[in-house]
C-alpha cells in the first residue's frame, strides 16, 4: 500500500480514469488484489492500484 494509510486524502493521477482529479480518502486495502478502495463523496466507492494514486 506504498506510504497510504486508511484515511490518507488521495487524488487520482490515472488521465484514462473518469475519476481523474477527483479528491477521495482511503478506506481499505485488498491485499489479495492488491488494490486500495477509495471513498469519493459520501457514497461512491472504487479500487485502484497504488500507481493512479497520489497522496494529496
Amino acid at each position: 500500500m506504498g506510504n497510504l494509510k486508511i484515511g490518507t486524502m488521495v487524488t487520482v493521477i490515472d488521465e484514462s480514469d473518469a475519476m481523474k482529479k477527483q479528491i477521495g480518502v482511503v478506506v481499505y486495502f485488498d491485499k489479495k488484489r492488491d488494490r486500495i478502495l477509495v471513498r469519493f463523496g459520501g457514497q461512491q466507492q472504487l479500487y485502484y492500484a497504488l500507481n493512479q494514486l497520489k497522496e494529496y
